[in-house]
């Protein structure tokens, strides 16, 4: 069984650097809780909208180099492709990792 100090370490870091892509920027004093300036649901719809749109951005170039453009190389829609893929396996694991310390919080004895 994982230490709950260390999964919530990982969920912690998960999310900040969640806020991170968001454009947030996280910088709490030691100790001291920062007010926060966007609710969670906020940063998290915001970070899904990024995912979707480096995603909507990749379908766009790669449609274009079929339809013949001369403006978009190969180059540059195998880039976009694999920035829209990194996006996507980065929030799956994201996700995975929030659901993973939610199951460990809901498991722990009171």
């Amino acid at each position: 069984m994982s230490d709950p100090a260390a999964v919530m370490s990982a969920m912690l870091s998960d999310l900040q650097g969640l806020a991170g892509l968001a454009g947030a920027v996280p910088s709490p004093a030691a100790g001291i809780a920062a007010p926060a300036a966007s609710s969670f649901l906020d940063t998290l719809k915001d970070a899904v909208a990024r995912v979707d749109g480096q995603i909507a951005s990749s379908e766009g170039k790669t449609q274009q180099f079929a339809a013949g453009d001369k403006n978009v190389s190969l180059s540059d829609v195998m880039i976009s492709v694999e920035q829209a893929n990194l996006a996507f396996q980065t929030a799956a694991t994201v996700r995975d990792r929030v659901v993973g310390a939610y199951q460990t919080i809901m498991n722990m004895q009171l």
